[in-house]
């Protein structure tokens, strides 16, 4: 039986509340679901091809190139056109704040590494892409190098328990209960004033993500909506 993703996250995260029942692991696979996309997609400055697919892009705009495969994250989706308008929100910074092109970013729960990639183009900064699937870090790899950028990611299968260190910048594009879930773990990896972009929940589960994520710390700064999907960018106290 193949499940529509996005309408089984509901279903799993209900059973775990109702039961009590440790977190339940599941991986997104891009076959026919919500985020197979078209072949061409723009987004805010962004505009991502998929292979085989022909265009010409604006002067201003940033092309990606992608083989989504089996991962999750064509652009097509939502929650990924959100992170993706957050990431360049981000590095858009008014004039005379400091400039964040050199932030030190991890992409947690990579997928088909969409938003490491659209960083990479953006910034200039070490860029860290996980995923505990095998076929999202292949995809990821590929894309990379679809992409001339397999210089500027280092790419892993692990898990947000294993990872070390301090960033800017953390990419969680996630069901709602994983990120609740990560919540403490992403702000103990962000130093202080850093920003993690949220995103892969419901509008209706807003409030359920804000108030965990509250709890670990963060403060939200900004929030986006899309065709009833949100995404959040949250600070972590300087």
């Amino acid at each position: 039986i193949v499940f529509q993703f996005f309408q089984l996250f509901p279903t799993l995260t209900a059973l775990e509340n109702a039961r009590n029942l440790p977190l339940l692991t599941v991986h997104g696979r891009n076959l026919d679901g919500p985020d197979s996309g078209p072949g061409r997609i723009s987004v805010g400055r962004f505009l991502i091809l998929k292979v085989g697919a022909e265009a010409r892009p604006e002067p201003d705009q940033i092309l990606l190139t992608l083989d989504a495969g089996l991962a999750f994250g064509t652009g097509g989706h939502p929650s990924t056109a959100l992170a993706l308008v957050a990431i360049e929100d981000y590095f858009n910074h008014p004039p005379g704040y400091p400039s964040r092109s050199a932030a030190r970013i991890l992409d947690l729960g990579t997928g088909s590494g969409i938003l490491a990639l659209a960083a990479a183009r953006l910034g200039t900064g070490p860029i860290l892409a996980v995923d505990t699937a095998f076929e999202a870090v292949e995809a990821t790899r590929k894309n990379a190098d679809l992409n001339g950028l397999t210089s500027r990611l280092e790419i892993s299968q692990t898990s947000a328990d294993k990872i070390t260190g301090r960033f800017d910048l953390i990419l969680a594009n996630l069901i709602p209960a994983v990120l609740i879930k990560l919540g403490k773990n992403m702000a103990g990896l962000l130093d202080p004033g850093g920003t993690v972009i949220a995103a892969g929940f419901a509008d209706q589960q807003t409030p359920q993500v804000v108030k965990a994520m509250t709890k670990a710390g963060l403060i939200v700064s900004k929030s986006y909506s899309r065709a009833g999907w949100s995404a959040l960018c949250l600070t972590k106290p300087a």
